[in-house]
């Protein structure tokens, strides 16, 4: 079990045992008609801590705190008055779960040498469970008369080592720290300007700084994907029981780290992709053995981090995707030319088409033709890819690729018809001169690169700007991108550099714009477009790359 998995248990526990603690020593001033509400809160946080110590495999203390309950549960059911005696067990107990919490490490790895500290309080708590109520007394668990109460000394371990704090307020703080890299290189570009070496050497060390708050920041809203895998084993488990399917869900790779918004807004295109596996991919039962399959279909949930990407797979040992009934499906609909001559891997594809479902009826599951164009909307909309691979009788995949980070991104800055363009540097390959002639000429845009041809785009003419000038002196720069698998040229007027962006969507009024992510501020106080490349080659290098300069709503 990995580090983090114990700093969240404890974080979780001591937080709970700060409001029990707190409830507790209410408890005993509380008017009766809000005890029941105080005892209700603590019994609801002694169960959480049961639960979670249960979860986590901490036998000893699970116990304890169902001691804890078996009492709560008596003052919750009015079997027995809320006492100075009740509140000082409790107060014991609920020190000892804090005690046993924080060396959670020691009593999983030696479960005896918290037994006989845990065994005399359940002992306690027996014996007050078992005695009958005596009504109000005194006070028993103060110090004897005529003792003198011992001396508070400081607890090193009551040393408050981590806080909660609202998610909205660390996306500020992530935002402050990119428009601080933004400052920072306005202030290093000045001081190049003005050739003032001792400013230069103070900028070039905020710099330094503000990369290292930047790296902490962005790894502050890194969560690991377990954080929501389990709840989609529920999840497969209903849609079987609703249409009478036997899966098993098998998770892989939880530790994998993405963007706390992207974990978060991941959630329905993954919801889609399982129900679509459970109700299309996964065969029923008796259809299963009858083609020799296992009785109890499989999907795999797997994450991995390759580079600066999350890849996330969702794979399933069903029938795969019947693409004849798809293009069917969609040449009825007029959504398809049945004259149009497509490969097996463009009809599956048809499966994110709107509106297209080979579904007999519809049910709550399935039958609309939304769920497949819903997660490509979903997945396109955090910047990622989603792909899909099928074998007929085997099973079907999608591959979901994810930028880990949406905030800060690394660019290299170029210059198009007198305009700052960004690209994102994990697409970029390298930078080239080329004939200008042929990045000029339409008809000749093939780079001839060590072998390889390369098509050829032209970024001002991409955004209707004009194009390049053949008469004029000197080669064209162009940047060579990958994407998909697919490689070709950016035609550019300049090359600028690296730098890092921070990313600002273009708001609903402007909608997606064709080959753009979104917006920046330069060191100089100007906007920047942040460019798509997979959005690029789609609009510019697709057969139908005539009508995609458009914004779509």
């Amino acid at each position: 079990m990995d580090d983090k998995i114990f700093d969240m248990f404890v974080e979780s526990c001591l937080e709970q045992l700060a409001g029990i603690e707190s409830a507790v020593l209410d408890l005993e001033r509380a008017a009766p008609d809000t005890r029941q509400a105080e005892v209700e809160a603590i019994f609801r946080a002694a169960h959480t801590i049961k639960g979670d110590a249960a979860a986590m495999g901490a036998a000893p203390l699970a116990e304890l705190c169902h001691a804890v309950e078996t009492v709560l549960a008596q003052a919750r059911e009015g079997l027995r008055p809320v006492t100075g005696e009740l509140a000082g067990e409790l107060l014991r107990a609920f020190d000892l779960v804090r005690a046993l919490v924080r060396r959670v490490r020691e009593v999983l790895a030696e479960p005896a040498r918290a037994g006989d500290e845990v065994r005399e309080a359940l002992d306690r708590l027996r014996r007050l469970a078992e005695t009958p109520p005596r009504g109000d007394a005194p006070d028993p668990g103060g110090p004897p008369l005529g003792q003198a109460p011992q001396r508070v000394r400081d607890d090193p371990r009551e040393r408050i080592e981590s806080v909660t704090i609202p998610a909205t307020e660390l996306d500020v703080l992530v935002d402050r720290v990119g428009e601080l890299s933004i400052v920072q290189a306005r202030l290093e570009s000045l001081a190049r300007h003005l050739g003032d070496r001792e400013i230069l050497a103070a900028a070039e060390e905020t710099g330094r700084l503000a990369g290292l708050l930047r790296d902490q920041a962005l790894g502050l809203r890194l969560l690991p994907l377990r954080v929501s895998f389990p709840k989609y084993r529920r999840l497969v488990r209903d849609a079987c029981a609703h249409l009478g399917k036997d899966v098993e869900l098998v998770l892989s790779g939880e530790n994998t780290e993405l963007d706390k918004t992207l974990i978060e807004r991941l959630n329905t295109p993954l919801v889609h992709l399982l129900r679509n596996a459970v109700d299309h991919g996964i065969e029923p039962p008796r259809v299963r053995r009858a083609r020799g399959k296992p009785g109890r279909g499989r999907i795999v949930l797997a994450a991995r981090q390759e580079g600066n990407e999350a890849v996330i797979e969702v794979n399933d040992d069903g029938a795969g995707v019947d693409d004849e009934a798809l293009w069917r499906a969609a040449c009825a609909r007029g959504m398809v030319d049945p004259g149009l001559a497509m490969s097996r891997e463009e009809r599956v594809r048809l499966v994110f088409v709107p509106g297209l479902s080979t579904a007999r009826g519809v049910d709550e599951l399935s039958g609309r033709g939304v769920g497949m164009d819903a997660a490509r909307e979903g997945i396109e909309s955090l910047r990622g890819t989603i792909d899909i691979r099928s074998d007929p009788g085997r099973g079907t995949t999608f591959v979901i690729r994810l930028p880990v980070s949406l905030a800060i991104i690394d660019c290299l800055e170029v210059r198009a018809a007198g305009e700052p363009y960004l690209f994102h540097l994990d697409y970029v390959e390298e930078c080239l001169e080329m004939d200008r002639r042929v990045a000029a000429d339409p008809a000749r845009r093939i780079l001839g690169l060590r072998g390889e041809p390369l098509p050829v785009v032209c970024l001002a003419e991409f955004f209707g700007l004009g194009g390049l000038d053949p008469a004029e002196a000197g080669p064209a720069h162009a940047v060579v991108v990958r994407t998909g698998g697919q490689r070709f040229c950016i035609v550019v007027d300049q090359v600028l550099g690296q730098k890092q962006a921070v990313l600002k969507h273009l708001g609903p009024p402007l909608g997606r714009v064709a080959g753009i992510l979104g917006g920046t501020v330069t060191e100089q106080g100007r906007m920047a477009l942040v460019l798509d490349v997979r959005g690029l080659a789609q609009a510019a290098l697709s057969p139908s790359a005539g009508n995609t300069r458009r914004r779509e709503p």
